[in-house]
């Protein structure tokens, strides 16, 4: 491959990948940027799932008999090229020359071929050899955010479900508090990390009446302070109960979700109500202990209907 055909800007392409939050955009987005740093006509990323061949684009399941190009590549573990002569990428998928397959290693496992077609000029083996270990190493950085995003999710479940099953706690008081903090941060501007953030913050904030339900709130940022995953949102589940005071020197966040939660307690009291009349009510009993920015945004959140929305 010439100089100026594998000069393409390696680091953003692969950086690209690692922004990827699952193995399934992984793949997608490689089989994208394939075609377009290779200037291929035809360019495909195969996982390989014994005996037969995911291709992750279309979800088609396809042999690759050892003597297709794939089927060679696999028995072989190394690159294989057909500069002249065409031939059949896999069963029933015609390959025309020139034509390539390349296996993408990870720890020294074959993850997956890619492979490509009609490129201009032959790609030189010691540079794609290069790219291919830094997909590797992308690859196995998205797939353990996947499966920690995963394992995180079925853990915030579990909380949810304990919390849910003590007495007199409200099912779905974990979930409103959530969806309204986020809301109430949309309002407010924040960015979307920030309400990512309030979202994860309401899913946690009683985690700590699972250990100290008369302190719950002092434990449960303990309890996040413990580990790096979740220490951003100790804070914001310690001061969940605090009344507004600017002399604090708390952050707007805490403020959203002292109130979100406040409000979805006293929704939950007042059970049946309208919430129109709720926030009316609210507003003027509890006012006070709360950011006047913020329950602007609770009153802006009524009249837009958001509040009946969140149930």
């Amino acid at each position: 491959m010439s100089t100026d055909t594998v000069g393409f800007p390696w680091q953003s392409a692969i950086q690209e990948l690692a922004l990827t939050r699952t193995r399934q955009e992984w793949a997608n987005a490689l089989e994208y940027l394939g075609g377009q740093l290779a200037e291929a006509e035809t360019c495909t990323f195969l996982t390989w799932r014994e005996p037969r061949w995911l291709r992750p684009a279309t979800g088609e399941m396809v042999d690759a008999p050892e003597q297709t190009l794939v089927g060679s590549t696999w028995q072989n573990v190394e690159a294989t090229s057909r500069p002249n002569q065409a031939g059949e990428l896999w069963t029933g998928r015609p390959a025309s020359a020139p034509c390539w397959a390349l296996p993408m290693r990870s720890f020294g496992r074959v993850i997956g071929i890619l492979t490509l077609e009609k490129v201009g000029h032959p790609p030189h083996l010691e540079e794609w050899t290069s790219m291919l270990d830094l997909m590797a190493h992308s690859w196995e950085t998205v797939g353990r955010l996947e499966d920690n995003n995963a394992y995180q999710e079925q853990t915030e479940l579990l909380f949810v479900k304990a919390l849910e099953a003590l007495p007199n706690y409200h099912v779905g008081h974990v979930q409103r508090v959530s969806l309204t903090a986020s809301e109430l941060g949309r309002l407010l501007d924040l960015s979307a990390f920030q309400r990512q953030r309030l979202q994860r913050a309401g899913r946690y904030h009683d985690v700590g009446m699972l250990l100290h339900p008369s302190a719950h709130a002092s434990a449960g940022a303990h309890y996040l302070r413990q580990g790096k995953v979740h220490a951003d949102l100790a804070s914001l589940v310690e001061h969940h109960h605090q009344a507004y005071s600017e002399s604090l020197g708390l952050g707007l966040e805490e403020w959203v979700l002292a109130l979100a939660e406040h409000f979805s307690e006293y929704r939950e009291v007042h059970a049946g109500e309208g919430v129109d009349v709720l926030v009316q009510r609210f507003v003027l009993q509890h006012g006070k202990r709360h950011n006047p920015a913020v329950l602007d945004a609770l009153v802006g959140l009524s009249v837009s209907g958001k509040l009946e929305e969140i149930g």
